[in-house]
């Protein structure tokens, strides 16, 4: 027995020597964007200081030489460049027939082998190896691992061509060392389109030889309302802190600004390419155009420079000067720029001034055009011409659409709600690139645009024809930054929505589960934590709403997900919460008003504050009566009322019985009020809450007092009310007033803190 154990455990130990290197689980794989196929084997490769790279041509040195860099950088490794073939290492090899972003990954324990048809291919191969190693790749400084990576088989190719970011630079400014950050998380995930939205009304920041002022005064500002809402905020949340570098003293008053030089612009495109990065400029024209208006009055059609109701006064469309003025930007930007794509913007232009504009109107004439909109499209025309005669494509906001499109022109969708502009362009024959609010716009808040929202967005429309699918480019997510004023809260809109971005652009629809993805997200965090990355960790709910207390209640605060590492502390005496304030284990107990405060920690990281009042309530006493039947009244009236707030309690007898409240048949007609009456069954002493969500306007009522105002003339929205009510039946009464266009009005009830159920006759009567 005793030689049989002996000979097991010499056994062991030859099988262990001669295989030392530790073997993956699949759960231990966490890359994003998930590859199109994706095969786990025994075992793994180790990357060493002997690690030999083997290039065969120059279509492979652009990825072998970030991957050298990666490992220079953070493990002190100097490897070497070979290009004779061996059986050991890492082997880039060219093979034809994938696609041109497509790439062919097999690691063995002695060779991490890589193949592909060009550039591209190569260097997605290498992002792939990067979250395959240990975070600490991402280190800037020499740090002590072992460099393994999984033995793995990988064919993998994106989805879509166009998989982009964009910022804006205008509202507030960002530096070259940032966008060199930024680019680096871009290439992390194979993001490959960097849109720099580079002028608009707020400033102007890009160099432009010809015309001096745009940058000399247009790149600075006195500090406007943008600022002051962010200044205010950092009261609360240092990451709404404005960067100091971003001021200066220009003829003695404080200004805001920056811009970048267009050898500034050089570096970051040499950047960008060797990460594989395309960088499209936006040049807004001929709207948000007051940064140079300011500064070159002779453009606008008055030569005043201004707002108007919302936006700004365009540049008029009826002088040559504006035309030739363009042209002499577009020639700097043209050749600085080596994209395919130069971006117009053609968003939001108010052409209001056009209308009352004598030059303007002459040219309307004199092409014999339609209208307003047809003369942004004429400008939008000999626009295109020029850049084509550059060898570049004309690229704008869907705004352009209005007014007729060419074929050649490339639209970015934006307009979630103006579903017919890509349609049209689709029709049209134009390239299309998703980039909607309804998803893609990350200046949005978290809670708004969520991760698994994003994610589960489908970019091509539904109402798309397979042939008008192929028009679809990809998609881009926006980072618009009136309220984001510093990188470290650009960081936290991004991350971790744009791994979403990485996944829709890259996978296959049918290849994408959110639950899958979203696990492979929280192993990303401690690679972001090792990038410096400030992310977004799950905000606090609880305290969306007011909480009302008759004696005492529970407060009640979670996660929006679990997040391992993510702490709350919360405080009752109108301080921020700090990690030395209370920490929320379970449910407390409040017994009198206040403000309670709350925020989410990981390590140092925190989230937005939430924040809301704790108020009493007195009981409102219940009637002494059982209603003799279920439901409630309703009354239609019938183009009486100028507004909800108008509409009396009904005298008439003409009302009809009903168990639930809901626009019905009604939806289609116009120029009418809804009255709901009866009671509403209390089955305990409790705080209630109701809620409603209605379009034009509605109120509610209990005993006569107004619980939830959602009056006023609007589309469709939510608002909310509690009371506090004693066990029985309540005098209820809802008022609607629909919009022009009618199309809803709920109303919902709940004890406070549990889920909101809708008001039918189980718990009405009359």
């Amino acid at each position: 027995m005793k030689k049989y154990i002996t000979l097991l455990l010499i056994t062991v130990f030859l099988v262990s020597c001669s295989n030392p290197n530790p073997t993956f689980k699949q759960e231990d794989i966490a890359i994003i964007p998930k590859p199109a196929t994706l095969e786990l084997k025994e075992s793994s490769y180790q990357f060493k200081s002997a690690t030999n790279i083997v290039v065969q041509d120059k279509s492979q040195e652009k990825a072998a030489n970030y991957l050298i860099g990666l490992f220079e950088k953070s493990a002190g490794y100097k490897l070497e460049i070979s290009n004779i073939k061996t059986d050991e290492g890492v082997v880039f090899e060219t093979i034809e027939g994938l696609k041109s972003e497509a790439y062919q990954l097999e690691i063995t324990p002695k060779q991490v082998q890589i193949k592909a048809s060009g550039e591209s291919g190569f260097f997605n191969a290498v992002q792939t190896i990067r979250q395959l190693l240990p975070p600490e790749i991402e280190s800037k400084e020499i740090t002590s691992t072992k460099w393994f990576v999984p033995c793995v088989l990988i064919e993998d190719e994106p989805r879509f061509s166009w998989r982009g970011m964009h910022m804006d630079f205008s509202r507030h400014f960002f530096n070259i060392d940032e966008v060199k950050d930024f680019l680096d998380y871009m290439a992390l995930y194979k993001l490959n389109t960097y849109h720099m939205h580079l002028t608009d009304d707020q400033g102007w920041r890009i160099e432009i030889k010809k015309y001096p002022l745009l940058t000399e005064k247009g790149a600075w500002r006195i500090p406007n309302n943008q600022d002051t809402i962010c200044m205010n905020r950092a009261e609360e949340n240092k990451l709404y802190t404005i960067d100091e570098s971003n001021f200066k003293n220009i003829d003695g008053e404080r200004k805001y600004g920056g811009f970048f030089t267009q050898d500034q612009i050089k570096e970051i495109i040499a950047y960008a390419e060797e990460r594989n990065i395309t960088v499209i400029p936006e040049i807004d024209m001929p709207g948000h155009f007051k940064s140079a208006i300011d500064n070159y009055p002779f453009l606008s059609c008055n030569e005043e420079s201004g707002w108007d109701t919302v936006f700004t006064y365009p540049s008029c469309l009826g002088k040559e000067t504006t035309y030739e003025f363009m042209k002499n930007i577009l020639d700097e930007v043209v050749a600085l720029f080596p994209s395919k794509y130069i971006h117009i913007g053609g968003d939001e232009v108010n052409i209001a001034s056009w209308k009352e504009c004598s030059h303007c109107q002459k040219e309307i004439k004199k092409h014999g055009l339609k209208d307003e909109h047809e003369l942004q499209s004429h400008f939008n025309r000999d626009i295109e011409q020029f850049l084509q005669s550059k060898g570049k494509q004309l690229m704008g906001w869907d705004e352009i659409v209005t007014g007729g499109l060419t074929k050649d022109a490339t639209i970015m969708w934006w307009r979630g709600w103006r579903p017919k502009a890509p349609k049209i362009a689709a029709e049209n024959g134009n390239n299309i690139v998703v980039t909607t609010t309804d998803a893609y716009y990350f200046d949005y808040l978290n809670e708004g645009n969520s991760l698994e929202k994003i994610y589960n967005y489908e970019p091509v429309p539904k109402s798309f024809t397979p042939k008008e699918t192929k028009q679809v480019l990809g998609l881009q997510a926006n980072l618009w930054s009136e309220w984001i004023p510093s990188f470290k809260r650009l960081q936290y809109q991004a991350f971790p929505r744009m791994l979403a971005v990485s996944e829709n652009g890259w996978a296959e629809k049918e290849n994408k589960s959110f639950e899958a993805f979203n696990k492979r997200v929280e192993k990303q965090y401690d690679r972001l934590d090792v990038l410096g990355v400030y992310y977004y960790i799950p905000a606090v709910e609880g305290l969306e709403k007011k909480i009302a207390l008759v004696d005492s209640t529970l407060v009640n605060l979670n996660l929006k997900y679990p997040l391992d590492g993510v702490e709350i502390y919360y405080t009752f005496d109108g301080n921020i919460p700090t990690k030395n304030s209370l920490k929320y284990n379970k449910p407390f107990l409040v017994k009198d008003t206040g403000t309670i405060k709350a925020r989410a920690y990981r390590g140092d990281m925190f989230n937005d504050l939430k924040t809301n009042k704790v108020e009493r309530k007195i009981y409102k006493v219940a009637l002494d009566i059982v209603p003799e039947n279920n439901g409630l009244k309703r009354w239609i009236t019938k183009g009486k009322y100028k507004k909800v707030e108008d509409i009396k309690s009904p005298v008439s007898k003409d009302w009809i019985k009903v168990d639930s409240i809901a626009l019905g048949t009604f939806k289609e007609q116009t120029r009418f009020s809804m009255i709901y009456e009866g009671y509403f069954k209390a089955e305990k002493d409790a705080i209630y809450e109701f809620e409603t969500k209605s379009d034009g306007g509605s109120l509610l009522y209990i005993g006569g007092e107004q619980i939830v105002n959602n009056g006023g003339y609007h589309g469709p929205r939510k608002r909310y009310g509690k009371v506090a009510l004693k066990k029985g039946w309540h005098p209820i009464s809802i008022r609607y007033k629909p919009s022009s266009n009618p199309r809803m009005i709920n109303v919902w009830y709940a004890l406070q803190g549990e889920n909101l159920q809708s008001i039918n006759s189980s718990v009405t009567g009359f």
